[in-house]
């Protein structure tokens, strides 16, 4: 259900309540006001946005849509911009803004934290409006950018934790938890290299409704998003690098395995050869009415074995690693 909730500051007097105080709202007067609407549906915005207040019908339109990354639109008479941020590590949410001389119109579908923090806040700091709604606006981005860093903090510790389990005993499941961590940054370096170019075009003067006075805070929140995106790319290396990590311990595991299977059918192939030989049944074998030559292949056949296990790791391809770099020169 659709929630519009009005802030107005008039002759120095603050007020807040529903739709009812934009009929007491002057465009044309020195009056300050804050619209904000939540969970908005065209039946009630267009109306709203389009026919009262003659907001551009790809703005509003721009407004209800879920997927549009950050962006500016200048028009004549205020300044269209979207912004991004997130609430916790798989999704983020949109917050579009009408800013005009003497006005901001924030449209949004789910409740917003920094939205809420600032409505909270207007009642016993009213300069917030008082030093204009670009002001009002620079306090509700602030925070929403400041929300990343929490975020970006769980997933760096979650990758950190990842490494140390991949190291200790790797597991398929650890490269699943790996890959949603890797989706989940790459959503948000997808959002917020936008939303610090719009914060860029912000910072310089672009946006014709930002005031002059206000440009600082909107760089301090662009320095912000600078950092955010800068960590996000170390971020995405550190995952990398851990793929690469988990790739390469299960890659030396399956090595080992392999050396295991190829010692042992490296050793059954001599004992295959004498098994086979005195299981010939030609006639004239001169072993074949042997009283001991049963005991004989099989001491033969363990000697095989013995000699080359012993030989193996005289080499240091099996059991002890420092075995193979003492023999070295002696192969030399």
């Amino acid at each position: 259900m659709t929630t519009i909730r009005v802030a107005v500051l008039q002759d120095g007097n603050f007020r807040q309540g529903d739709e009812t105080l934009i009929d007491q709202w002057h465009r044309d007067s020195d009056d300050k006001m804050w619209v904000d609407i939540e969970d908005p549906t065209p039946e009630v915005l267009e109306p709203l946005l389009e026919t009262r207040f003659g907001f551009h019908e790809l703005a509003a339109e721009d407004s209800l849509s879920e997927n549009t990354l950050p962006k500016y639109d200048r028009f004549p008479d205020y300044d269209f911009l979207i912004f991004r941020a997130v609430e916790h590590r798989k999704s983020t949410y949109k917050v579009a803004a009408f800013l005009g001389r003497n006005f901001l119109f924030t449209v949004h579908r789910e409740k917003v934290a920094a939205i809420n923090s600032a409505r909270e806040r207007l009642p016993s700091d009213a300069r917030l409006l008082h030093n204009g709604p670009d002001f009002l606006l620079y306090a509700i981005v602030d925070q929403m950018v400041d929300a990343y860093f929490p975020i970006l903090e769980q997933i760096e510790e979650g990758v950190d934790d990842l490494q140390e389990d991949i190291f200790k005993d790797a597991q398929p499941s650890h490269l699943d938890d790996l890959l949603h961590q890797k989706r989940e940054i790459n959503v948000l370096r997808r959002q917020s290299l936008p939303q610090r170019e719009l914060l860029n075009q912000i910072s310089r003067g672009d946006a014709q409704f930002v005031q002059r006075d206000s440009l600082i805070y909107f760089r301090d929140v662009y320095d912000h998003m600078f950092r955010i995106s800068e960590t996000i790319d170390v971020e995405r290396d550190m995952m990398a690098g851990t793929m690469e990590a988990y790739l390469s311990v299960v890659a030396n595991r399956t090595n080992e395995i392999m050396k295991v299977l190829t010692v042992f059918s490296a050793i059954m192939l001599p004992l295959t050869l004498i098994a086979g030989i005195y299981g010939m049944n030609f006639a004239n074998e001169p072993e074949l009415h042997w009283h001991f030559g049963y005991y004989y292949a099989l001491g033969l056949m363990g000697i095989t074995a013995a000699g080359m296990l012993l030989w193996f790791r005289r080499r240091g391809w099996i059991g002890n690693k420092h075995a193979h770099h003492r023999s070295r020169p002696t192969d030399l």
